[in-house]
C-alpha cells in the first residue's frame, strides 16, 4: 500500500509544472508599456521599488484588484485606457479604478533549482526506503 502511495505522489509531482516566481508590483503606467511590445517584443518596466524588470512574451503579467484578487493578462495583448483594462485573451474587462496594482512574475532560477533538487532528493530517499524495507527475494513458486 505504501508503495502505491509513493508511486501516486511521484506521478502527480512529475506530471505538474512547478516553478518559483519573483513577483514585482508595478504602477499601472508602467504596466501600460507592455500593451505594444516595444522593440523585438521586450519592454523594461520599473517596479515600485525602483528595480528594472524585463518583460517578454513569456513573462506572466497580471493585475490585483482592490480586494487583492489576481487577474492574469497576456503581455502585448491588452489595452489599458484611462477608464478600463481590456484583455481579450482572458475575456477580462475591469474598471481602472478597481485595479490596485500591476504585477510581473518572473521565474526564479535559484528557487526553481532548489525545488528540483528537493524533488530529486525526495525521489532518491523514497527509492532507498523501498529498497531497505522490501521483502526478501523469493524464487518463482515460493
Amino acid at each position: 500500500m505504501l508503495r502505491k502511495g509513493i508511486a501516486l505522489v511521484t506521478a502527480a509531482l512529475l506530471s505538474s509544472q512547478f516553478a518559483c516566481y519573483n513577483t514585482y508590483n508595478v504602477a499601472l503606467e508602467e504596466l501600460a508599456l507592455a500593451q505594444e511590445g516595444g522593440e523585438s517584443s521586450t519592454v523594461t518596466m520599473k517596479t515600485q521599488e525602483g528595480e528594472a524588470v524585463i518583460v517578454t512574451e513569456n513573462t506572466k503579467l497580471g493585475v490585483a484588484d482592490l480586494q487583492n484578487k489576481y487577474y492574469s493578462i497576456s503581455p502585448f495583448n491588452f489595452t489599458l485606457t484611462s477608464a478600463q483594462l481590456v484583455a481579450p485573451d482572458e475575456d477580462l474587462l475591469l474598471a481602472r479604478e478597481s485595479i490596485q496594482t500591476g504585477k510581473v512574475k518572473q521565474v526564479s532560477g535559484l528557487r526553481t533549482g532548489l525545488l528540483v533538487a528537493a524533488g530529486v532528493i525526495l525521489a532518491g530517499g523514497a527509492t532507498v526506503f523501498l529498497t531497505v524495507t522490501a521483502d526478501e527475494k523469493k524464487a518463482f513458486g515460493e
